[in-house]
């Protein structure tokens, strides 16, 4: 009788256990799908959580690189920016201009970015990222608008 209330007590303990870890890794992945880009104050652009970010023309014209982060994940896991699509308009562009990386390089929009001026607006979009695992995934953009 021993062994089967003691079986019957781990059973209700283990449960809730497994219940707290599928719903974490629920949680990553809908914390990772909701990522998108954030400037951070070093020359590069982190992929974070949604938001529209506003930052000084100066400070932008001098990312040179652009990084994957999960906002609030305890663990240290690398995602790789493998392309994205770059809109900028506004100050100093006449129309919709596009750019593309593919990577975490920002050297290819550079000409764009030196065009960027207080008013100018650009757009991150169809950001793919490469995990640990290999997979490349489609994350969220940003958008930052320069002041």
């Amino acid at each position: 009788m021993k062994h089967a209330t003691l079986f019957l007590a781990l059973s209700i303990s283990i449960l809730p256990v497994n219940n707290i870890i599928n719903s974490a890794n629920d949680d990553a992945n809908a914390v990772f799908k909701e990522n998108r880009m954030l400037i951070s104050e070093s020359n590069t652009l982190s992929l974070q959580q949604p938001g529209e970010e506003k930052m000084t023309a100066l400070m932008f014209k001098r990312q040179e690189f652009c990084r994957a982060e999960l906002k609030d994940f305890e663990f240290d896991i690398e995602y790789k920016v493998m392309s994205a699509t770059v809109y900028f308009s506004g100050t100093n562009f006449k129309s919709v201009e596009v750019g593309e990386i593919t990577s975490n390089s920002l050297k290819p929009i550079k000409k764009y970015m030196d065009r960027c001026a207080a008013g100018s607006m650009i757009i991150f979009d169809n950001v793919k990222v490469k995990g640990p695992d290999e997979l490349v995934r489609p994350i969220a953009g940003m958008s930052i608008i320069l002041h």
